[in-house]
């Protein structure tokens, strides 16, 4: 396979863990899904234009789920030339009382350069969501992803984390991309060791998470029947 020539990061920074971890006499501890947040309490946040947003409640207080991307240039240090550069954010918020400002508890943030190829970075915003698949009040975030930086058919980066309280688990891999008549490229994935022990409905849950997204939708590429035509004189 070609080598991807996207400078590909995944970050995470933990921030003010200490609200995250406020478990105890709540009355609601039951996890429950809330009506969605205004835009105009999101721009509060700093967040104009967000991908989705889900909000809820656990047992650790009232939860704001964001998604957001960031388009822009970078410079490369290498070339010293442009690149364009994609920001990918994942932001929990959280707040204990519907009075308090929601303040961030933790946040992914993965950055993808790419050199004038084609570039296609985005979250998977149908399966980026909040549940409790174990019900014990603590609610799962799921977040996942897909980075590509080329110049022809190649597996796109994919990165799925779930987070429940202080616990993280992920999966890492490439897309399955099955070109027509050819051998497929691709579909490497790669589990957390903390995924390996995590508890059976987490694995199936993650797992079926990168079932319905890493086939999609690169392999279906094939040539349209016209293409052949596209090199023809008028």
């Amino acid at each position: 396979p070609s080598p991807m020539p996207a400078k590909y990061r995944w970050l995470t920074a933990s921030v003010g863990l200490g609200s995250l971890l406020l478990m105890g006499g709540c009355e609601q501890n039951n996890f429950q899904s809330l009506a969605p947040i205004a835009a105009e309490q999101l721009e509060v946040l700093g967040v104009r234009t967000p991908i989705k947003s889900v909000h809820f409640r656990d047992r650790d207080g009232e939860g704001l789920l964001v998604l957001s991307r960031t388009d822009g240039q970078a410079s490369d240090p290498e070339s010293e030339q442009e690149v364009d550069k994609v920001v990918l954010k994942a932001t929990l918020y959280g707040r204990t009382a519907g009075s308090e400002a929601f303040k961030p508890r933790w946040q992914i943030e993965q950055e993808t350069t790419c050199p004038g190829l084609d570039l296609d970075v985005d979250f998977y915003t149908d399966v980026s969501d909040v549940s409790d698949l174990n019900g014990d009040g603590v609610a799962e975030v799921t977040v996942a992803s897909h980075a590509f930086c080329g110049g022809g058919i190649d597996p796109h980066d994919i990165a799925i984390e779930l987070r429940e309280g202080a616990s993280v688990y992920s999966i890492t891999g490439q897309s399955l991309i099955s070109p027509a008549g050819e051998q497929p490229i691709g579909g490497e994935r790669v589990d957390s060791a903390s995924l390996k022990n995590a508890a059976q409905v987490l694995r199936d849950h993650l797992d079926a998470v990168w079932q319905k997204v890493y086939k999609r939708p690169w392999s279906e590429v094939s040539p349209e029947p016209d293409d052949a035509d596209d090199d023809l004189p008028d």
